[in-house]
Parts: structure tokens; C-alpha cells; sequence
């Protein structure tokens, strides 16, 4: 078999030879630039049963790059996947989306079941939801299932596609389109904005001599079974002890919260922190302090997927799981899921609009306290639940640490060891 990752390195540079997609480099990684929006689509390829949101404007490269990289990966002529592909609109029925009944069944004489035609949409394993926030609620709820229980259902039948890559994108608010519901927004996995392309980008397209579909003949494609490698090769990837811990500490820090039933910012259902719930609380105002700078905690789904797109990078990066990727890949797996308090986000330099930045920043503010102020704090704790120390030693000396989860997570954890 190839090198997979020579591949792949060989599909990113034919697109970018081909005038296919153009983009520019605003994901850093370290000392190395990318394109967020190329990358993360080419992370998802290569693992399973997560979801990536493109959200950008019209003309912003969206459909046609999944629609390409599909062209590749499912070894598909360019019209064969864009005929894979829902798009919504209000009057868009499920029977159109994922299969319908033929009356014919109706008329046998036997007594067989009666049998759902599948959709080439249920069937395939690279689904795309074009301009998702098209579809109203009640047809959002559909894709929740789907997301959410990996299988298709439908007049009592189910269709079981397997491990599938699913790929949504999203205009911003227009007259037609509709709110995306938390729980559906808390499913995907990544959320990604497609900028319009730059000067230089509209230059080089503008070199582009003939149409997408004829160009997208040229793309290297993989073969069944490197398709089927990829999620393998994956999950070798080395994730480092600092990162596990760092990402545990970043979800503690979203939604850890004193007032909230049991200290978990998930479960409120009335006053949040951008509704007065934070006033004269010890951490209220405090920059260092997460937890009264956003509405939502994150759940676990979080942690799982930081996982997976923080191995899925450093795979196509040939490098381990490093906090340098951690840093990146973070704040583009949370900000869709977190509403951050108005009062801050509207400030310079964020102006009520930059929301990625301004999570980037409490994403920032997580790690380096973690490697940082918080490395004693947690020495103290892991030797504690490995037995190597007192517990009940162990919580007082955490009293002493002015932070969340020394007080909210690790000392009610060793006092239930006790």
C-alpha cells in the first residue's frame, strides 16, 4: 500500500496547482501556517463518525472543497459526489433525504416485509449537509439523530452506513434561514470559518482555465482500502501526557461553576453568568478565571473530539499529539458550542463579532495555567489517587490553591476517598 500521507500531501498540493482551492494560512501550529478550512476537512477525512461545519459566506469554497476532497477519498467522479449531497431548504421531506416507501410493495401478493429504498445519501459514507441552517428545527432534529446514533432510521427500518464522514456547512443569517439548535451545534465536532478568498487567492483563481468537475479528474485518488486505513494509522498517533491533562483542565475550566447543581455549569436552566448569576461570586471579574466568561459548560462529547482532531493533525503533520496542536485545534472545537458574555465580546479588539478570537483567548488562558500555576497543584493530586500520599494530607494542602478545580473537582474527589 502507499504512503498514505505522501498521498494526501500530493491531493493538498493538486488542489492548490489546479486553482481549486485557494486559501489562506490561518491556522498556526507552531511555527508552521495552514488553511484551517483544508485541513480540518482533510482531519475528518481521515477519521471516523465526527462532524465538520464550514461557516462562511456565499462563495467561500465550502461545498465545492468537500465535494472535492469526496471526489478523492470515495475515488468518485466530481458529479457522482455532488449527487451524494442534501441540501436544505424548508420543503426538502425526509423521504427526499433518506428513503421513501414504493407503494408497488403494497400490491404483492406475499406477505414480505415491506422494504425502505435508501437514498444514495443514507447509504454512502461521506455525507454532506449543504447550507444545513436552511432546514427548519423540526428537520434539524433529524440530522441530531443521525449524528448522534451513527445509523439512519426510517418507517421503523434503520440503515447502518458504518464509520462515515459527515461534513455540514453554513451560510451566515439570511431571511431563509434558522437558528441551529444547541444540541445539534454540541454534535459537531468542529466548527471552521471559510473566508471569501484574498487578493492573492482571486488572482490565482482567476488562472483557472477550465471547469471544477473537469479539473477534479486530475486529484490523486485513494483506493477502497486506503480509505479504510486511514482511521487506523490515526489512532497510533501519540497524544502527550500534558495534552490529556491539559484538556481535561480545559473543560473543567468552562464548566466548573459553585452556584451551579453540583458545581456543573451544564445543568443551568435559569440564571446564567451573563445573567447576573455571577455577582459578588469570589471568581466574578477575575481574567484568569474561565468559568464567569461563558454561559455553557462543555460536555464530554468535547474531550472526545479534541482527542480525535488533535491525533488526526498531528497525523497529517508527522509529528506526536503536542500542546501546539492542542493550542490550535481547540479553540475551532469549542467556539460553536460556547456563548461567551456579551459585555466582554463586545469589546476591542473583539467588537461583538470576532467570537473564535475571543475563545482563542480563554483557550490560551486554560493551558498555560495548567502547565504552569497548576503543575504543583496537580503533583500533589495524582499522587494522592495513586496512593502515594495521604488524601486526606493531600486536600489540605490543595486548600491552599485559589483555583476551580483545586476546590470544586480535586478536594471533594479525595475527601471521597477518605
Amino acid at each position: 500500500m502507499p504512503d498514505l500521507l505522501s498521498k494526501i500531501d500530493a491531493l493538498s498540493e493538486a488542489l492548490e496547482a489546479l486553482r481549486l482551492h485557494v486559501g489562506k494560512k490561518d491556522l498556526r501550529i507552531g511555527r508552521q501556517r495552514f488553511n484551517a478550512q483544508l485541513y480540518f476537512s482533510l482531519a475528518n477525512a481521515c477519521i471516523r463518525n465526527r462532524a465538520v461545519l464550514l461557516y462562511g459566506g456565499m462563495g467561500a469554497n465550502k461545498t465545492t472543497l468537500i465535494n472535492l476532497l469526496g471526489t478523492s477519498f470515495l475515488g468518485l467522479s466530481f458529479d457522482e459526489v455532488e449527487n451524494l449531497m442534501v441540501t436544505g431548504h424548508p420543503e426538502q421531506t425526509e423521504e427526499k433525504i433518506v428513503g421513501f416507501l414504493d407503494p408497488r410493495q403494497w400490491s404483492r401478493p406475499d406477505a414480505a416485509p415491506v422494504q425502505v429504498l435508501w437514498t444514495p445519501w443514507s447509504r454512502s459514507r461521506w455525507k454532506l449537509i449543504n447550507e444545513i441552517n436552511r432546514f427548519p428545527s423540526g428537520k434539524q432534529n433529524m440530522f441530531l439523530e443521525i449524528l448522534q446514533k451513527k445509523k439512519v432510521s426510517y418507517a421503523g427500518q434503520v440503515m447502518y452506513a458504518g464509520d462515515t464522514c459527515y461534513f455540514a456547512t453554513m451560510n451566515p443569517d439570511f431571511s431563509s434561514t434558522y437558528p441551529l439548535d444547541e444540541a445539534l451545534l454540541d454534535r459537531i465536532s468542529v466548527c471552521v470559518p471559510a473566508s471569501q478568498p484574498d487578493f492573492l487567492a482571486g488572482l490565482a483563481l482567476s488562472d483557472r482555465s477550465q471547469e471544477v468537475r473537469v479539473l477534479a479528474e486530475e486529484l490523486p485518488r485513494f483506493s477502497p482500502e486506503e480509505f479504510e486505513a486511514l482511521p487506523c494509522k490515526v489512532a497510533t498517533t501519540e497524544l502527550t501526557a500534558q495534552v490529556e491533562l491539559a484538556i481535561l483542565c480545559l473543560l473543567r475550566d468552562f464548566t466548573l461553576c459553585e452556584r451551579a447543581p453540583g458545581y456543573d455549569k451544564t445543568q443551568l436552566c435559569g440564571p446564567k453568568p451573563s445573567k447576573g448569576l455571577c455577582a459578588a461570586c469570589h471568581y466574578f471579574n477575575n481574567p484568569e478565571a474561565i468559568c464567569w466568561q461563558a454561559d455553557e459548560g462543555l460536555s464530554d462529547r468535547v474531550r472526545q473530539d479534541l482527542r480525535d482532531f488533535v491525533r488526526a493533525m498531528a497525523f497529517l503533520l508527522k509529528r506526536k499529539g503536542d500542546v501546539e496542536i492542542l493550542r490550535a485545534v481547540a479553540p475551532f472545537v469549542i467556539w460553536h458550542r460556547a456563548n461567551p458574555s456579551r459585555t466582554l465580546l463586545e469589546r476591542p479588539p473583539y467588537y461583538g463579532a470576532r467570537k473564535l478570537s475571543f475563545i482563542s483567548e480563554l483557550v490560551e488562558k486554560s493551558i498555560n495555567r495548567t502547565l504552569n500555576e497548576r503543575a504543583e497543584m496537580n503533583r500533589i493530586f495524582s499522587k494522592a489517587v495513586d496512593g502515594e500520599t495521604d488524601p486526606r494530607e493531600a486536600a489540605r494542602e490543595l486548600s491552599d490553591y485559589d483555583d476551580p478545580i483545586a476546590r470544586l473537582d480535586f478536594i471533594p474527589c479525595l475527601e471521597s476517598m477518605q
